[in-house]
């Protein structure tokens, strides 16, 4: 059976109007995509959606927390989630990469199709939620520091029995005089 099915919408017997979807997300759910950047969560997605005659409104509120590597010590990091994204779903013959650029949040399908598959855009938003330095929101408040023996090793104090070597060959560029 596939995992992904539960996040498949058949929205032909669908009346018109607003319907609620919720989905519980955990690690099996991270495990159908390959190379996935988190492996451990616990997230919960609420899908607004609201179905008109020709077009579909998505609404999705993503909440909860995602295990990842902290990027100053390599501590595991639960590190929270909460965002929200707007989708419109379009109904169009033609394929998707001919469509213009501009409107980047409007995802095509085709007539004849019966289902929307949501799994892979819940993937992207979380994705998408992440931010680029996974460091602990208490570290950077002050309270609490990450990984202490790992930040010991890694601090300039622990190298200062190096002595740099001076290079005569870059002594003239201290010469250089700049405008």
């Amino acid at each position: 059976m596939d995992p992904l099915r539960q996040y498949q919408i058949a929205f032909v017997g669908l009346k018109a109007g607003v319907h609620e979807f919720s989905y519980d997300i955990d690690e099996w759910f991270f495990k159908s995509f390959d190379d996935s950047l988190v492996r451990k969560g616990k997230l919960r997605v609420h899908l607004s959606f609201d179905k008109g005659m020709s077009f579909f409104l998505l609404n999705f509120h993503i909440s909860g927390t995602v295990q990842l590597m902290c990027d100053r010590c390599a501590a595991d990091l639960a590190l929270p989630l909460d965002s929200e994204y707007p989708i419109v779903v379009k109904f169009d013959e033609h394929a998707e990469a001919e469509k213009d650029d501009s409107m980047a949040d409007v995802v095509y399908i085709n007539r004849s199709s019966s289902h929307l598959d949501v799994s892979q855009l819940i993937y992207e938003f979380i994705n998408l939620s992440i931010p680029l330095n996974h460091v602990s929101c208490d570290y950077l408040r002050g309270e609490k520091p990450c990984n202490a023996d790992i930040l010991n090793r890694l601090a300039p104090s622990s190298h200062k029995n190096l002595t740099m070597v001076k290079d005569p060959r870059w002594d003239n560029l201290s010469n250089i005089k700049f405008n």
